[in-house]
């Protein structure tokens, strides 16, 4: 463990990625944690500093919650799936691999889920070029320049 915290009521967990699954077993083992759901997988860039990966885990029994934060170096975005230990985290971490181009090793299903399979990039990370950040020139004529169709 990197470090641990309060935030607004929730216990925030910081963990290097190689122990990740082994944390995130014992907060659904360990019966003072009983996390039994995963409510959410995601992302957040950071640019050149890399990516952090952010699980947000819930006990029904202890109604708690415990966040785990993952930092992951900008040219290795990977980490194991926890698929097998929350199934709810399927669809979350098929949503991140797509947004954010992290990759969950041994996800049993790694394929798109909201983008068509033309789709190249991944439109939540810094990098990802906005449409409406690049300058391109108008195809058609100015306006008032149009020509006279006869």
């Amino acid at each position: 463990m990197l470090s641990f915290e309060d935030q607004h009521g929730h216990s925030v967990v910081a963990m290097t990625p190689s122990r990740y699954r082994e944390l995130v077993t014992f907060l659904r083992n360990e019966p003072e944690f009983a996390c039994d759901y995963c409510d959410f997988v995601s992302a957040v860039d950071f640019g050149d500093d890399g990516m952090e990966v952010v699980t947000h885990l819930f006990s029904t029994t202890h109604d708690h919650s415990v966040r785990v934060k993952v930092r992951l170096p900008a040219d290795e975005t990977v980490l194991p799936t926890i698929s097998d230990i929350y199934p709810t985290a399927n669809w979350h971490e098929r949503e991140t691999t797509e947004m954010f181009g992290v990759t969950f090793e041994g996800h049993p299903l790694p394929v798109t889920l909201l983008l068509p399979e033309p789709f190249e990039g991944h439109p939540l990370r810094k990098d990802f070029p906005l449409m409406s950040r690049e300058a391109k020139p108008w195809p058609g004529a100015a306006e008032g320049e149009e020509e006279d169709e006869e």
